[in-house]
């Protein structure tokens, strides 16, 4: 079934009874839940092309994050049930579907060990890298998401990573254009996970 979100939109809650999972086709998705005090933290991103919620299919019960969409997102939702009958009918789709999962444990694992062990600088240098990885533009980093939104998602508050993101352009390594860096020297940004001092 496909689906029309608007920015903003709940698509399910924390605690609610799960019963699909999804494939975001266009736009992205924040999976986020709220500490005890009231504060939204985003514990992932998922982009366009991406999967949520297929692991609650094997776990049954209720979803333990909320999701909410971040700017106009189309989704394709798929019954547990249907997925269990195609699992059953093909075990390659299933060693796919595990083989998706465990990259992405993998790439949390590491992400947790980054926010562990690193300062915010760090840990927003660390992001940044990501994204330029994947940027199919490079040198040009695409920050798709709010900034309230990313800064959640690495730990750190906005004023933070406003400030940080200031002194790196400061420092003539990237330049900033609303929700666009361009890194002009990838190897000093990667100098900084070395020694944040230098710069932080």
């Amino acid at each position: 079934e496909s689906r029309q979100v608007a920015p903003g939109e709940t698509i399910f809650r924390q605690g609610e009874n799960a019963s699909h999972f999804y494939l975001a086709v266009s736009g992205q998705v924040r999976l986020y839940r709220i500490s005890p005090a009231g504060e939204e933290k985003v514990i992932d991103l998922i982009r366009a092309g991406g999967l949520f919620a297929e692991a609650v299919s094997f776990m049954g019960g209720r979803y333990p994050v909320n999701a909410a969409a971040i700017d106009h997102a189309r989704l394709v939702s798929f019954a547990f049930d249907a997925l269990n009958r195609a699992l059953h009918d093909s075990p390659g789709l299933a060693f796919r579907m595990l083989g998706g999962m465990a990259m992405r444990i993998h790439g949390l694992v590491n992400e947790i060990d980054h926010l562990a062990s690193g300062s915010a600088g760090q840990r927003l240098v660390y992001y940044l890298l990501d994204l330029l990885r994947d940027a199919p533009d490079a040198p040009r980093i695409h920050l798709r998401a709010p900034k309230n939104v990313i800064a959640s998602r690495i730990g750190i508050k906005p004023e933070t990573f406003s400030r940080l993101l200031a002194r790196l352009k400061e420092a003539g390594i990237l330049d900033v254009h609303e929700e666009w860096l361009t890194v002009h020297d990838e190897a000093r940004l990667r100098g900084v996970l070395e020694n944040p001092s230098c710069l932080f």
